[in-house]
């Protein structure tokens, strides 16, 4: 195969709407939006070169790539992040930058390689959510989970495009807060699993389905905007009950409690927390609807983006 001149991939960002559990194996919902976007460049090389982004992360991915394909030495090959989402805003974007590294080296040398050990094995993404790693592949809104059966990325329960004239608002601070990440995030499942009742897990589960099999899929499927966007504000809330142990309520934090107050009193429907915030999501039934909302709330502090569902999945460029 003769090696491309360069290879571009590009993907969207990752909204989450919660878990369906505080334990494995959690499943979930969530939907791929066009922005913000990632892009990323491999282009041929003398040697392995990071020119632009996070020189650790990305080399990680390519020791990974080389350890699986046998290969002694990093791949001959410049990567340039061109543009990446904001990281630990609730928009995927640890996932989205892996898969897109991993899938471009893919590209690059022409293997053959399933999503999943591409996902798993060379990005080490889906162990808690395969939304980012299913929307990274095929878009859309993605309802996932697996039956604890020790599989290594839950499997697509349902897959809905949704009416292309919907939008979302994501609002998040323009100035870092703290955010919850990394050993901190394991920290806060751990507690979660340790004290923990079977019971109460029993019911939140059982509701969480609830609502995402008899009200929310339902609605997306008949194209009902204000059944769906209150049954994911329903489904927010509760799936944000079961961590109010880590994170003080259904929100993290006093930013996001406010803001989606304030929010709500506005008349606003279909608003939550994405993740562990802070980024906050708001649907709208068209971009008039959304342009509208996003001018009452601008203000310096926040960073307002108005978003499409990105029903498909990343785009490859070969140069």
């Amino acid at each position: 195969m003769e090696t491309p001149k360069q290879i571009r991939i590009e993907t969207g960002a990752r909204l989450h709407f919660g878990l369906l559990d505080t334990a494995p194996p959690f499943g979930g919902l969530g939907a791929m939006i066009d922005q913000p976007a990632t892009i990323v460049e491999l282009s041929p090389a003398d040697q392995w070169n990071v020119r632009r982004g996070d020189a650790q992360r990305i080399g990680r991915i390519a020791e990974r790539f080389s350890r699986f394909i046998g290969q002694a030495t990093l791949p001959a090959v410049a990567v340039d992040v061109i543009n990446a989402a904001p990281p630990h805003r609730g928009f995927g974007s640890g996932t989205q930058l892996s898969l897109a590294i991993a899938d471009g080296l893919r590209q690059f040398t022409g293997l053959a390689m399933s999503h999943e050990t591409l996902a798993v094995q060379i990005a080490d993404r889906g162990k808690r959510s395969a939304v980012g790693v299913h929307g990274f592949f095929g878009g859309g809104m993605i309802f996932e989970t697996g039956d604890d059966d020790g599989g290594a990325l839950n499997p697509i329960r349902q897959r809905i495009e949704l009416p292309p004239s919907w939008r979302l608002v994501t609002l998040s601070p323009s100035n870092m807060t703290q955010t919850v990440h990394g050993k901190q995030e394991s920290d806060h499942f751990a507690k979660l699993q340790s004290g923990s009742s079977e019971d109460s897990d029993h019911c939140h589960r059982e509701l969480l389905r609830g609502l995402i099999n008899d009200d929310i899929l339902p609605a997306a499927r008949a194209g009902n905007f204000t059944d769906f966007a209150r049954a994911i504000e329903s489904y927010n809330y509760t799936s944000g009950m079961m961590f109010a142990a880590t994170q003080g309520g259904p929100y993290n934090g006093r930013w996001v409690t406010e803001l989606v107050a304030s929010l709500q009193s506005a008349g606003a429907i279909g608003v939550g927390q994405s993740s562990w915030g802070p980024g906050v999501f708001v649907w709208c039934e068209d971009e008039s609807a959304a342009a509208r909302l996003a001018d009452q709330f601008a203000d310096p502090s926040i960073d307002i983006q108005i978003a499409r569902i990105k029903d498909s999945g990343r785009t490859v460029v070969r140069g």
